[in-house]
């Protein structure tokens, strides 16, 4: 190293040129080095939701699923008469399963199965808050109360109730504000008045113990079907089949059983219902025209036998007979046409080609009556008239007789024996539970809380902005990093003993020269005294970006080591603010030292006293001064460095941090090297970049940067790399 020309000479030294900016690469080691580092964090994150998932699993009640299935098909008529088929083809049913999925999860079902079930009704044994439920569920004596009826008014719908078992079987019922309402037994009617609204209960049974309570409400029809459909499902097995798969959820298998089967039975009630209506409805209607039909009937039938008594029995030949059967037919056939087109045109246009086709059909028919008719005006008068009258009993003995048929037909398909659907397994439960699963629960938890804990691990890393590796400090601001010091868990305790003002010496070179960290300070002394060979100036600096970062601990023990190879250190404690290098060697007073010199109160040579170690003297603070930087800015300072320098073969100057104050400045403008000690996770290299930047202003250039307290890089205490310059390596 050449040797350093002072400021007030002003000449400078030309700045170290900066090296080229290095491409920094993800390292798979650096990142789970910094998984392991933080692998207390990630543990404890992971513990936390493992426990978490146990009380969400141990808190959830099983869930137990039934099932069931039912199959629809087409409706089958129990006769092969046309009548029959036509008259059940007004009923049947279609046979899609969505639509049938849809009417098993509509509210009128559900809501017939809530009413029958009365699963609007609420009666709940209060238990210990939180845990009193999982609790609850390993006791065999569960309290247990069913409701056969809670008349509330509207208003006080969703409201709790509070009922308690009492000595003698009895119960007491009282208000959401807790006041009594009534006392009797189960199976008795009690009436209470809440805000001048009568209300009704009536307790079907209870199991508890006197004292114990139970919170009691009413819900709305609403929110009880909603209730109701989120737990039931409804769908189709396969494609097309017409083959329906029911499930319902709940907590208890029993109950599951009952409500799947109600709503079965419900939805089976719902559709013998509306059939059963809409055949009573037509019949009616057919009822009502059976009447006056037959009163036609016997009139024409009288009229028929008048004109026979009148004029004497009349012998048809067979040509009249055919055309009597014929014109009957026909008109048989046009009356049936016009009911098809009448209910063709409840669905179609008058224009539409279904329509079309049946007036062409009827119009048809009715030229074909024209030409009967015509034939039998040719007929002789008698029996043109026995033929118009006997035609008319044809027609109307036949549309009675089918009259009768239809209604037969719908005395049948109201009487439920005929249907579309069939159940073809009621509900059954698997006795065991379908949720939760504790092992796929505790797995989500656990992976869960693995991932927060290196989420967690990763922002903090974030955060902390330190620098962890000294190469960026190589590459980032071409500042050669001569040594890396690693933690010492030795000096931890000197360092709590310093600071609890313990007595005796704090020196880890002495109590424990084979520490890590001393074979480091050990490298750096070798770095130091090669590089000052030749110097003309053997006064260093050390000094920093912030307090506590373990200056004053390199200060002290690389004195230490350069005078045990013989040479004479003079160790001057320049921190005037807070220095205490006097209290590494177990002294307790400070007088006596660098502040006297420069006021000018006493000689160096008279503050700088020997310690107990050879070769090795101490000047230390002296008294703490109001104004260090004006004394470090006189002339004193100056002639103080320069007659050191010159009796002492180094001078080490522990000086105050850069950044709070401009102390260092100061003293590194009268030395020779100017080291920068910068700590491990705990300086940002704008940092160390701001320090540079600051001495260099005042044309004072770094020698090296010194990375302390460098925490364990592997994986585990067993495989700690430490890197020191020179590519020195201990494990």
């Amino acid at each position: 190293m050449s040797a350093r020309v002072y400021s007030k000479l002003n000449v400078t030294r030309p700045r170290r040129p900066k090296p080229p900016v290095e491409t920094e690469e993800f390292q798979l080691g650096e990142w789970l080095g910094d998984l392991w580092d933080a692998r207390y964090i990630i543990l404890a994150c992971t513990a936390l939701a493992m426990v978490a998932g146990g009380i969400i699993v141990w808190r959830t009640p099983p869930v137990y699923q039934a099932e069931g299935l039912l199959q629809l098909h087409e409706k089958k008529a129990l006769a092969t008469d046309p009548a029959f088929t036509k008259i059940g083809g007004l009923f049947s049913e279609p046979s899609d399963a969505q639509v049938e999925i849809e009417i098993l999860k509509s509210d009128l079902v559900l809501g017939r199965a809530v009413k029958a079930l009365g699963m609007d009704i609420s009666a709940q044994p209060k238990l210990l808050p939180v845990i009193g439920a999982a609790l609850a569920r390993s006791r065999n004596d569960i309290p247990r109360m069913e409701i056969d009826t809670l008349q509330v008014p509207d208003n006080l719908v969703g409201k709790t109730f509070h009922v308690t078992a009492l000595p003698g079987g009895l119960v007491r019922w009282s208000s959401p504000t807790l006041a009594t309402l009534a006392t009797g037994k189960p199976m008795d009617m009690l009436y209470g008045l809440v805000a001048g609204e009568v209300c009704k209960l009536k307790v079907r049974s209870l199991s508890a113990n006197p004292g114990q309570e139970f919170l009691v409400s009413r819900t709305s029809p609403a929110t009880a079907i909603d209730s109701l459909r989120r737990r039931f499902d409804a769908t189709e097995r396969g494609k097309e089949t017409n083959v329906i798969g029911l499930s319902f959820k709940g907590p208890s298998p029993v109950r599951s059983a009952e409500v799947l089967n109600t709503i079965v039975t419900q939805y089976v009630q719902y559709k013998f219902e509306k059939k059963a209506g809409e055949a009573n409805q037509t019949r009616a209607m057919l009822l009502a025209k059976l009447g006056p039909l037959k009163t036609e009937l016997d009139a024409s039938e009288s009229r028929l036998n008048q004109y026979r008594s009148q004029y004497g029995s009349v012998d048809l030949p067979k040509e009249a007979e055919n055309l009597l059967l014929r014109s009957t037919s026909l008109s048989a056939e046009i009356t049936a046409l016009e009911q098809k087109k009448q209910d063709a045109l409840r669905t179609f246009t008058p224009k539409s080609d279904v329509v079309t086709t049946l007036n062409e059909q009827i119009q048809r028919l009715r030229d074909e009556a024209g030409q009967v008719g015509g034939k039998v005006h040719a007929l002789p008068g008698t029996q043109q008239e026995v033929v118009r009258l006997s035609r008319t009993v044809e027609l109307n003995t036949e549309l009675y007789t089918s009259l009768l048929n239809d209604i037969q037909q719908l005395q049948i398909t109201s009487s439920g024996d005929v249907g579309n659907l069939a159940v073809v397994d009621p509900a059954t439960v698997d006795p065991e539970p379908v949720g939760p699963k504790p092992v796929l629960m505790m797995s989500f938890y656990t992976c869960l809380g693995a991932a927060v804990g290196i989420g967690l691990a990763m922002v903090l890393q974030l955060l902390r902005r330190g620098i962890q590796d000294h190469r960026i400090i190589e590459s980032k601001l071409g500042l050669p990093v001569l040594v890396t010091i690693p933690h010492s868990r030795d000096q931890e305790k000197h360092s709590r003993s310093l600071n609890r003002s313990k007595k005796g010496s704090h020196l880890l070179a002495i109590q424990n020269p084979d520490d890590l960290a001393i074979e480091s300070l050990r490298s750096l002394r070798t770095t130091l005294m090669f590089t000052l060979k030749d110097a003309k100036s053997h006064t260093v600096m050390i000094t920093g970006p912030s307090p506590g970062i373990g200056k004053s601990f390199i200060c002290v023990n690389l004195a230490i080591m350069v005078a045990q190879t013989g040479a004479r250190v003079l160790l001057v404690d320049a921190d005037l603010r807070r220095g205490n290098q006097h209290r590494y060697f177990g002294r307790t007073d400070r007088q006596g030292g660098l502040a006297e010199v420069l006021a000018g109160r006493a000689e160096w040579k008279t503050v700088a006293t020997p310690t107990e170690f050879a070769g090795l003297d101490l000047m230390s603070t002296g008294l703490i001064p109001a104004d260090s930087s004006q004394l470090l800015l006189s002339p004193r300072f100056s002639s103080f460095v320069t007659g050191a320098s010159a009796a002492y073969d180094y001078v080490l100057f522990d000086a105050p941090p850069l950044l709070p104050v401009t102390d260092a400045t100061i003293i590194g403008s009268n030395v020779g090297t100017v080291l920068l000690v910068a700590k491990f996770g705990q300086h940002t290299l704008d940092e160390i970049r701001t320090c540079q930047q600051r001495l260099e202003d005042h044309g004072i250039y770094l020698d090296g940067c010194i990375f302390n307290d460098i925490l364990p890089t592997g994986l585990g205490y067993g495989d700690q790399d430490y890197r020191y310059a020179y590519h020195y390596k201990y494990k």
